[in-house]
């Protein structure tokens, strides 16, 4: 019988992933935009409170103007005119204001760096903060909200940057993102998460792994990681396992989607997606690349997603200028207890017997 609710939760997860996710709202991820809680410097600059350890440097490079006086932007911090750059996601409250999706509202704040939900661990705004308060960077290297006329919804993205060093970032859920469900209770839940990727075709001579996005449990494990190539193959790992590449080509002059379902219960998970073809400018129907595989190890309850982009060792001419994700949306099913499911069997079974008398 145990085997007959889990088929029977499959089933339903796998057919929910590769309809499309349907009644999910986007939320502290969710679009980048401003009212989700991200902010560029057109919508108005951040002011530095200059709380200790956030990093400062002189305008213009020159010490006798003083500090910028604003949250770095990662971006040229000794230039202040550009519209389109965001701050790093790391140095102000990203995600953490606004109304989106039941938010609270507020404003953008100059938080302690790395202290919000998210964080640099490697590479990326350290790299751009070796230097400071001078800034010597020809560069850019951070995680940001980005302006631009071709996000997938809205005017901003989210972009990250390695172009002179590879970079690793962490992002953690809140139940904002989740539509009010608290990270801590998918413990025993189907989560569905979808989001659209646009790669650069700055690094497409390179051929080997470009970047990587996991999904993080409570007890640190990554479940799975999707990714792509240089030169736009879509690749996942499992736990334990290698990259590995698939013939879906996710094109790099349009959006494709890609979906996740994990069953953190019975410790199973699904990957599908639809693919932008260069060639034709149209997206493809949403195919399933795996479904229902087991993950290998007990899965924790979701806690976050973890962004890694090689940077600086790439071959000439590659460069990691753009890599885009927008519209991040996510449902969560919980799984009944069996006592629960075992009535929902048994309901289905005497309905298809009346149906057959």
């Amino acid at each position: 019988m145990k085997n007959i609710i889990q088929i029977a939760c499959r089933a339903f997860a796998c057919l929910s992933i590769f309809s499309g996710l349907t009644g999910t709202a986007h939320a502290y991820l969710g679009s980048f935009e401003e009212l989700d809680g991200y902010r560029v410097p057109a919508n108005g600059q951040i002011t530095s409170l200059n709380l200790g350890g956030d990093a400062q440097f002189y305008l213009n490079n020159n010490p006798g103007s003083g500090f910028t006086g604003v949250v770095a932007p990662g971006a040229y911090p000794n230039t202040l005119g550009d519209g389109t750059h965001g701050a790093d996601l790391s140095r102000y409250n990203a995600g953490q204001y606004g109304t989106t999706n039941g938010g609270p509202g507020g404003v953008a704040l100059d938080i302690l760096d790395n202290s919000g939900l998210w964080k640099a661990i490697a590479g990326g705004r350290l790299q751009e903060d070796l230097d400071a308060p001078y800034y010597y960077g020809t560069t850019r290297n951070y995680v940001e909200a980005y302006r631009v006329g071709s996000a997938h919804t809205g005017q901003q993205v989210l972009n990250l940057y390695g172009s002179d060093t590879s970079l690793a970032y962490q992002y953690s859920f809140d139940s904002r993102d989740f539509n009010g469900v608290n990270p801590t209770t998918t413990v025993s839940s189907i989560v569905q998460m979808s989001f659209w990727l646009c790669p650069t075709d700055w690094d497409d001579e390179y051929t080997g792994h470009m970047l990587g996005l996991g999904l993080r449990d409570a007890n640190g494990m990554t479940l799975l990681e999707v990714g792509y190539t240089g030169d736009n193959f879509l690749q996942y790992r499992m736990p334990g396992g290698d990259w590995q590449t698939t013939s879906y080509n996710v094109g790099s002059q349009g959006w494709s989607q890609v979906s996740v379902a994990v069953d953190t219960g019975s410790d199973w998970i699904s990957l599908g997606v639809s693919a932008f073809d260069d060639n034709t400018f149209t997206l493809g129907s949403q195919v399933s690349i795996f479904s229902a595989a087991p993950i290998g190890l007990d899965a924790g309850a979701l806690a976050g997603l973890d962004w890694d982009l090689e940077g600086g060792a790439l071959p000439s001419p590659s460069v990691s200028y753009k890599n885009y994700f927008d519209d991040f949306s996510f449902n969560v099913t919980p799984v009944p207890e069996p006592a629960g499911a075992l009535l929902a069997v048994f309901g289905l079974v005497w309905l298809g017997g009346r149906r057959r008398r």
